[in-house]
C-alpha cells in the first residue's frame, strides 16, 4: 500500500510537470509559480483531541504558506491553481478518523481502525489566493503513530492543449 501511495506521487509529478519556475514556457508566458510542501509527524505517540488541527511539524518539503506550528496551509497571493493534494494516517492502537479541511469546511474524510491500520486520500482541489486546507482530528482521545502520517500539498501546471 505504502508503495503505491509513492507511485501514485511521483506519476502525478512527472504527468503535471511541477517546475521550479525559473524558466518561462516557449510561448512567453510567465513562469508557473511554485508551491509545495510536505510535512510529516515527529516520531511516537502524538495524541490529538475530538476537532483538533494536526500539526505536521517535522518539514521534508517547506513552503511558506505551510505553518507547522497550526498545521494550516494557505494559498498565498498568486499561487491559487489546481492543487494535489494527500493525506496519509496511521493511528496505532486506537482508530481514528480526520478530515482534510477546505476554508473549514470537510473535503474528505479518513478513517483506520486499530492495529496500526492506514489510510489515504488524494485529491486534485482548486484552491484560490487565501483559501486555507488542514487535516483535522474528528474523534475523541485517539491518536496518529509515528512519520508514517504525512501532509503534502502541490500546485500542478496542467498542460493546455491549446498552446
Amino acid at each position: 500500500m505504502i508503495m503505491a501511495n509513492i507511485l501514485d506521487c511521483l506519476l502525478f509529478v512527472f504527468i503535471c510537470r511541477t517546475t521550479n519556475g525559473a524558466q518561462r514556457g516557449g510561448n512567453g508566458d510567465p513562469p508557473p509559480v511554485k508551491a509545495a510542501f510536505t510535512a510529516t509527524l515527529p516520531g511516537g505517540y502524538n495524541p490529538y483531541g475530538q476537532n483538533e488541527k494536526i500539526r505536521y511539524n517535522k518539514m521534508l518539503c517547506s513552503d511558506v504558506g505551510y505553518n507547522p506550528y497550526t498545521g494550516i496551509f494557505t494559498v498565498g497571493a498568486g499561487k491559487a491553481g489546481n492543487y494535489l493534494v494527500s493525506v496519509t494516517m496511521m493511528s496505532g492502537l486506537v482508530t481514528a478518523h480526520t478530515t482534510l479541511r477546505k476554508n473549514g469546511a470537510i473535503y474528505v474524510w479518513l478513517y483506520t481502525g486499530n492495529q496500526y491500520d492506514m489510510a489515504t486520500q488524494t485529491v486534485c482541489m482548486e484552491l484560490a489566493d487565501g483559501d486555507t486546507i488542514w487535516v483535522q482530528m474528528n474523534n475523541k482521545a485517539s491518536s496518529l503513530f509515528d512519520v508514517y502520517n504525512t501532509f503534502t500539498a502541490v500546485r500542478i501546471n496542467c498542460f493546455d492543449p491549446k498552446k
